[in-house]
Parts: C-alpha cells; structure tokens; sequence
C-alpha cells in the first residue's frame, strides 16, 4: 500500500550483525547474532507450531525438570571431584540416553534477586501472572485451542515464503543458497507419544505417516546412530526448513530498495523513547533541550507522538512505532506506560551448529545422485525435544531448551545442562563432526503467557503496535504475524475501525482479539 499511503519508515536493528550481508552456512566462521532467529536454521514447522506451553502439564514439568537440572548439576560436581566411576547415578547421569534430560529450568534467584533490576522483575511477575493464570484456569480442550490458532498462523506463514520464493527470478539460486528442504521426521520414544504427534495436525489438513523405524532410517540414515532402544517416527510431508539468515537477509534489502530506512549499528540502536502529546509544541525541533510531558494513558487520548533517541544522540519525532524488540520489548513497553500489554519474557534455549570434513562438492552432489537432499541431513529430525536441521552439505544445528534465568546480559553465566546434553547428541548423531560443548550458544525467545504472539496497537497508548511474544516460533509464525500487524497500522492511518479478522495469505482468516495486547488487561 506504499502508493496508498506515503510514509517515511524507518527500521532501527539494534543486533550488531544485522546488517551483515554475506550468510553463508558452509562457512565455519559465522558473525554472532544476538537474535535467536538469525541464529537458528530451524524450520518453519507446523507442527512444532501445536506444542502449547502454557497448560497444567508444562508446569509439572517445570517443577520436575528443575528439581532434576539441579541435582543433576550437584552430581556432576561429585562425579568431577571424586572417581568418576565410584559415582554413577543412572537417573541423573548426563551420558544417560535411557532418560529423557530435563527441558525447562526456573530459576528464581535469578529473575527476582539483586541481579535484575528493578523493571526487569516487575517484567517477570507479569509474565508469571499470566503464566500461571492461563495454565491453571485452562484445560487442555482450550490449550489445544491456542495451538489450532497458532498452527493457522504458520501455514499461512508457509504460504507466504513459499509464494515469495516462486516469485522471485533467481528462485532456485536462492532456494540452493538456503538450503530449502521438504518433510520432517519426529521421533518418539512411545506409540502414544507418535499418535499424538500424527493427529496434531489433521484438523487442518497437515499430511503426517507413522512409520516403522527402519522406514524413517531409510528416509534419514543417521537416526540408526541414535542409541535409544525403542523410537516411533512420524513423518510430516509438508513442512519446510531453510536458513532464515539468508531469507532474512534478501527481506533487507528488497526493503532497502523499496525506499527504508535501515538503520543498523549505533544509529540503528534505540537508546530511549519517549511518547508525548501530539498538541504539545517545542521551539526547538532537534529536541536537545525540549522537556517533554509524558502521555497520558487514558484510552480516550487520541494524538501522541514518539520520541526515539538512537544511540548515536540523534532524536527524532515519529507518529506511529511498531515495537518488535524481541526480549527487550517489556522493558521497553514499561517505558511507554505499556507494560501490563507486553508480558513477554525471556526464554534462553541453546542452538549447536556443527561441521563435517566433507567438501561442498564432494558430499552434496554424492547425496544428490542417490537421491537425497544435498544438505548433511536428507531429512531433519526432533528427539527429546531437541530439533536437529541442516542448510548446507556439511553443517547441522541442533536447537532446544527452554530456560527462565533471566535477562540475556544477566544470565550468560547461569549454568545449565544444556551444553552437555547437546554435544552429546550432537556427536552421536554426526560422530564425524567437530561438535564440542562449548559449540552451543545460549540464545533467548520473547516468551509469551499464552504461547500466542503478541500483535497490534496498545489501546491506552494510540499508535504504539507491539509485535513479538513469539517464543520458539519466529520463523514459524513470524511472517504471518507480520502481516497482521501491516494490516493493522495500515487501518489506523487510514481510519478503518472496528475489522475482527485479519485476512493472510493462503485464505486463512484469523481473529484479531486472540492476538491484541489488549487480552492481558
């Protein structure tokens, strides 16, 4: 609606990476994004998309994974002080495959103690209000609801990359280049657990096959590593994964060329933001002695505008921002009088990326003329919770975990199992590969109370839009979502009102409120 409606847009990415240009995932040596998305080639799985947090299962298992980390934690400290062999707990042991390892871990000194500041705990008990409002009081009929809801948005989302793809000229340049692949195989360690998984999606018509595991291991060899002695698979045909770096990277400068503003660095990173009355009139316009009055945050307050203050010392005036900061979005939110709209919260998972000895040439054209996919992984796979993918011929990236330690620059050194765990399926699946420990990296999800993303404008404070709340599902939903919030803003400039639906590609029809700021108040 560029033509429609003319306006200056201006993105702020704050990542130091995020302007970087050149992704490539056959590289070894890759820069560091802070964003978990840039980080993770993990695919846009519906599937994944109907594994709901918030219900009264995932607190159980919160309680009992944390009681497990910790101890797990105090018998490795044993094991490494005394003979390592004198201490064998088979329960806890670390190299144990015969046991699921833990997945969440709370830990509340961290979040609440004198590390977080004070902003920084109010966010988390708002997190944890909502949390533990909507696991209690919902059962599993409405949990399985918000995961219907959710799986919505990411077939759309699908839709939307896959049309975009198609519509490019260089597409299979591209789609080599990210390494694009179709189908994903889930492993189980019960039939229940596989039954479960194959139904997920057939409300919606998401095609999924229980196979035998031999079947799977035809499909992806490397699942005969796994030392586990009973696994079920099942099969998705129509999920996709593809490095979203480099998609991300294309969506950058076709912007770019569109007339953006990209700002990157220290004139791309927001230092502070200011909402004030639209009526209120300054002299001096570049803002370096001007006191502003704060909004009010009465609903029936229509005119405001933003202040946004980079890092760099320049300020400028803007009537319209879409908040979409990813873990700092609460903090930020609480600036503009708009927490209790934003109750997200970070979430630290761990992503392993690996590399083979295997060349370009040599490996991806030898799995291509047998057949398979010219990425290490002909197929990706999930097993404990953990999602393995590949984008390249000779690299994979494991990704999991979901961690409540606090904020990113205070929990670096929480310590957590994860990294073990991870290297540890990580050289069992690719025993060829240079996968350490030490090769995971913490990375942190803006987690929302009720798994659904968080998008569209705040009611008490007119022209801010919020858009993050997305969890593990960035790149699953984040297309979709995207579109919901242009959507949104391009009804508020334009003075549409009162639209239930938001209409996104793929004929999907979704409701407004079940994404609104406004459902937390």
């Amino acid at each position: 609606r560029a033509n429609e409606i003319p306006a200056k847009i201006v993105v702020f990415e704050g990542d130091s990476e995020g302007g970087h240009r050149d992704v490539n995932f056959d590289a070894r040596e890759q820069p560091v994004w802070v964003a978990a998305t840039a980080r993770n080639a993990n695919s846009m799985v519906p599937g994944a998309a109907m594994h709901v947090m918030s219900q009264r299962s995932t607190l159980l298992k919160i309680m009992k994974d944390t009681t497990r980390e910790w101890y797990s934690e105090r018998v490795e400290q044993l094991r490494h002080w005394l003979d390592k062999e004198l201490v064998q707990f088979r329960l806890m042991n670390v190299e144990n495959f015969d046991v699921v390892p833990p997945y969440f871990t709370l830990h509340l000194f961290r979040c609440l103690g004198p590390s977080a500041t004070w902003d920084e705990r109010a966010t988390f008990v708002t997190f944890l209000k909502n949390f533990l409002r909507i696991s209690l009081l919902s059962g599993k009929k409405e949990a399985d609801d918000r995961g219907s809801y959710i799986l919505q948005l990411a077939q759309s989302n699908r839709h939307s990359f896959l049309e975009a793809l198609h519509s490019k000229t260089g597409e299979k340049e591209l789609a080599s280049a990210m390494g694009l692949g179709r189908g994903f195989i889930s492993l189980h360690r019960t039939h229940e657990g596989a039954l479960h998984a194959a139904k997920e999606g057939e409300i919606f018509g998401e095609r999924s096959q229980i196979l035998p595991i031999e079947e799977a291991i035809k499909l992806e060899p490397r699942i005969a590593n796994l030392p586990m002695k009973s696994l079920f698979a099942v099969h998705r045909l129509d999920d996709y994964t593809a490095n979203s770096a480099i998609y991300v990277q294309d969506l950058v400068n076709k912007i770019v060329s569109m007339g953006v503003d990209y700002r990157c660095n220290h004139s791309g990173t927001i230092k502070d933001i200011k909402a004030i009355k639209h009526s209120l009139e300054t002299k001096d316009r570049d803002y370096k002695t001007t006191v502003s009055k704060p909004l009010a945050t009465s609903a029936s307050f229509e005119g405001n505008k933003f202040l946004v203050t980079t890092k760099d010392g320049t300020t400028e005036e803007y009537d319209y921002v879409v908040l979409a900061a990813g873990v700092n979005s609460p903090l930020i939110a609480r600036k503009l009088s708009a927490g209790d709209f934003c109750p997200t919260y970070p979430l630290r998972g761990y992503s392993l990326t690996l590399y083979t000895n295997h060349t370009h040439e040599r490996d991806g054209n030898d799995r291509m003329d047998k057949g398979f996919s010219s990425n290490l992984l002909n197929r990706p796979i999930s097993v404990d919770d953990m999602y393995c993918s590949s984008v390249g011929p000779n690299m994979a990236r494991l990704a999991g975990f979901g961690e409540l330690v606090g904020y990113r620059d205070k929990a670096v050194d929480v310590p957590s199992l994860a990294p073990q765990v991870m290297g540890r399926y990580a050289r069992t699946i690719f025993p060829e590969s240079d996968a350490t420990d030490t090769s995971a990296l913490q990375c942190f999800r803006p987690m929302s109370p009720d798994d659904i993303p968080i998008v569209g404008e705040v009611s008490t404070v007119p022209g801010l839009f919020l858009h993050t709340g997305h969890g593990t599902l960035g790149w699953t939903v984040g297309l979709a979502t995207a579109e919901c919030v242009a959507q949104a803003l391009c009804d508020k400039i334009t003075g549409v009102e009162d639209r239930k639906t938001f209409e996104l590609p793929g004929g999907i029809v979704v409701d407004r409120a079940r994404l609104s700021p406004d459902r937390f108040v």
